[in-house]
C-alpha cells in the first residue's frame, strides 16, 4: 500500500458520496462544450476530433481525473451532424468511476445575416463503479499494528443506466454564439444499493461568448479578445465561470477567468494557453485554487489539456473563419 493514502482515501471516498450525482466538469468550456451540449454537433464545418484530460487536485494522493474523446461529423446535405462521446470520469484514484458512452445529432437552421442556430439531442449508456479493493479502512491499518479489530467487508458495486441531454445554440459571422442545454433529462437512478433511492438532478446549463479586436498595418499583429461566460445550475450546486481570452495574430491565445457562485463565492481563478494552427489546436489550463482548506488548500488545483485535430474541410464553404476550434464558418 502506498503510504499517506489511508486518510485521503477515506476523505475523498467521503467527499464523493456528500456530493453524489455531481457531473464532472471541465475550465476550459468553450473547447469541451461538444461534452456539455449536443447542438454543439451540428456547428463545425468540417469533422473533428478532440482528447481531453483533466486532473482535479494533482498535489494529493487519490485525485479526481477525467478523460474524454468526441469525434463529430458534419452532414452537409441534411444541415446535421452526428457526434460520438465517449468519456471516463474517475474520482478517488478508482474508488468510484463512471464512463460515458454517448451518441448526439444535431440539426442547422441558416438564417439571414450570417445567424445560424443548432438544435441537438444525445444519447448515451452510462456505467457507474464502486471499487471497495482500493478503499483502505481504519481497521486494517489498526490491525497491521497489531490490534485487533473486525475487518470491514464492502462488495463492489456496479450500476447502468441510459441517459439523454438536449441543447440549443446561436451564433452568426462576427464571433458572438451563446447556447443552453438540459442534461438527465429523464432523471435516471444511479444508487449503487437497493437501499437508497438517488435520482441524478437535471442539469441546467448555459454559455455565451463575443469577440472583439483590433490590428496594427505596421507590425501586421492582430489581437482579438473574446470575453465568455458560462453557468451551470444541478439541484443547489452552481457554478459560474467569466473571463477574457486574448488571441494574438490567430496563432496564440492567453486567458484568465473566475469560478464562483451567484453568491459570490469564489472557488479557482483559472489561467490558459493555447496554440492555434489551422488543422491543430492545442490548450492547456490550471485552476489556482482560492478556496481555504487547511492543510489541502496548497495542494489544491487542476491541470486540464485538450487537443483538436480539424480534418480536411469538403462541405461548407467559408466566409470568414473564427479561431480556434469552435470555427464558425458560413456560406
Amino acid at each position: 500500500m502506498k503510504a499517506g493514502r489511508y486518510i485521503s482515501f477515506l476523505f475523498l471516498f467521503l467527499a464523493c458520496m456528500a456530493a453524489r450525482s455531481q457531473d464532472f466538469h471541465f475550465s476550459g468550456f468553450i473547447p469541451n462544450r461538444t461534452f456539455m451540449n449536443p447542438a454543439a454537433a451540428v456547428m463545425p464545418v468540417s469533422p473533428e476530433f478532440t482528447v481531453t484530460y483533466r486532473n482535479q487536485w494533482p498535489g494529493i494522493p487519490a485525485t479526481f481525473v477525467t478523460y474524454g474523446a468526441a469525434f463529430i461529423l458534419p452532414v452537409e446535405s441534411m444541415k446535421s451532424g452526428l457526434g460520438v462521446n465517449v468519456l471516463n470520469d474517475v474520482q478517488g484514484d478508482g474508488v468510484i468511476t463512471r464512463t460515458y458512452v454517448g451518441l448526439s445529432y444535431g440539426y442547422r437552421i441558416d438564417l439571414q445575416r450570417d445567424w445560424q442556430v443548432g438544435a441537438g439531442i444525445s444519447a448515451s449508456y452510462v456505467f457507474r463503479k464502486l471499487d471497495a479493493d482500493e478503499l483502505v479502512f481504519r481497521s486494517e491499518i489498526l490491525n497491521e499494528l497489531g490490534y485487533g479489530y473486525s475487518a470491514v467487508t464492502l462488495e463492489n458495486q456496479t450500476r447502468s443506466y441510459p441517459d439523454f441531454a438536449i441543447g440549443m445554440v446561436v451564433q452568426n459571422g462576427y464571433g458572438f454564439s451563446a447556447g443552453i442545454s438540459v442534461s438527465h433529462i429523464t432523471r435516471p437512478e444511479e444508487s449503487l444499493s437497493s437501499q437508497f433511492n438517488s435520482r441524478i438532478p437535471l442539469k441546467y446549463a448555459g454559455f455565451i461568448k463575443t469577440r472583439f479586436g483590433s490590428s496594427s498595418r505596421y507590425s501586421g499583429l492582430s489581437v482579438t479578445f473574446e470575453p465568455s461566460a458560462f453557468y451551470s445550475r444541478q439541484a443547489k450546486n452552481e457554478e459560474l465561470i467569466w473571463g477574457m481570452q486574448a488571441v494574438f495574430s490567430s496563432v496564440f491565445a492567453a486567458g484568465a477567468w473566475f469560478r464562483q457562485n451567484l453568491r459570490f463565492n469564489y472557488d479557482a481563478v483559472i489561467f490558459s494557453v493555447g496554440i492555434l494552427m489551422e488543422k491543430y489546436n492545442f490548450f492547456y489550463s490550471y485552476d489556482v485554487n482560492l478556496k481555504k482548506l487547511n492543510f489541502l488548500s496548497t495542494k489544491m488545483g487542476a491541470h486540464e489539456v485538450t487537443f483538436l485535430y480539424r480534418m480536411e474541410y469538403k462541405g461548407r464553404k467559408a466566409r470568414a473563419v473564427e479561431c480556434p476550434a469552435y470555427a464558425m464558418l458560413f456560406k
